[in-house]
């Protein structure tokens, strides 16, 4: 019996030990493997960088210009265009060199300066530009792709932008008077391409059935979010939209909703989406966006 105990005993002991061992040799192998990855990763990130830059060259290579750079000039808030400089260096160039712009089938002449081609051409600011180049020698058009000309969105050139959104509780009363109630803060991101056409002027607006009933400034160079607690009293059918509004140096008013609530026919206020409107110092809309719209289309 005792004999039995003792080779009972050794057998535990050596499948403890295998067991030991090959959770060591599991770990090592995890280890191993989790190693090999990185190291797989890191090759394939070296071989994308590799092609990417032989790519390049490759393009340098082949392509029929040296250089090409673009310049923007002042918005001008009367026009609402902004004049945008082209400047082309072709890599050979003779007496006989014509080079032009082609933005969506219209084929413009550069003005030959020094080295190289110029071409200035004013845009509204709801245009994206991807011209191609066209390099005419002796009757032969060579055309010619151009990725330092690709410019969309000039409005984010031109103007600031703010990204506020409301942070906190809101309610309302499920019979009339509809009392709607937010509590929280409202958190703003900049965005200022242009220093000099920055924001001067930021206020909260809450408004019924389009009447202002609620305007004050926000300041938030401090805390850089504005504490919000207010109530308002509707009865059914009322429209209640609250709203960020800024003013940008030209004077332009930028409205960015944040509630927009009709008492007694939504069951909430709804879900936020981005949204920016900008509005000239005429009154005349020059970009509305909505994400929800853009979302349905």
């Amino acid at each position: 019996m005792k004999k039995t105990n003792v080779i009972l005993y050794g057998l535990i002991i050596v499948l403890g030990a295998l067991q030991v061992y090959t959770i060591t040799q599991n770990n090592n192998l995890e280890s191993t493997l989790k190693q090999l990855e990185h190291r797989i990763g890191d090759y394939e990130d070296g071989l994308s960088r590799s092609i990417s830059e032989l790519d390049g060259k490759l393009a340098e290579t082949t392509s029929l210009i040296l250089s090409s750079s673009y310049e923007m000039g002042e918005f001008n808030p009367e026009t609402l265009k902004v004049p945008v400089t082209f400047t082309v260096q072709p890599k050979t160039m003779t007496d006989e060199t014509v080079v032009f712009l082609n933005f969506d089938d219209e084929k413009i002449p550069m003005e030959r300066q020094n080295i190289g081609f110029v071409l200035t051409k004013d845009f509204a600011i709801d245009e994206a530009l991807s011209p191609t180049i066209i390099l005419e020698e002796n009757g032969i058009l060579q055309v010619q792709e151009s990725g330092n000309f690709k410019l969309y969105q000039l409005k984010d050139r031109i103007f600031s932008s703010l990204s506020p959104q409301f942070e906190g509780e809101t309610g309302y009363k499920a019979q009339e008077p509809y009392d709607f109630y937010l509590n929280g803060n409202i958190k703003i991101k900049y965005d200022y391409y242009r220093n000099e056409n920055g924001f001067k002027d930021i206020k909260f607006i809450a408004t019924l059935d389009h009447e202002v009933v609620k305007t004050y400034p926000m300041d938030f160079s401090h805390q850089g979010y504005v504490e919000i607690n207010e109530k308002f009293k509707m009865k059914t059918g009322q429209n209640l939209i609250i709203k960020v509004v800024a003013q940008d140096e030209y004077n332009f008013t930028y409205e960015y909703v944040l509630i927009d609530y009709v008492a007694g026919e939504d069951e909430e206020p709804g879900v936020y989406y981005l949204n920016e409107k900008i509005i000239t110092s005429k009154g005349e809309v020059i970009y509305d966006f909505n994400e929800f719209e853009t979302k349905l289309q």
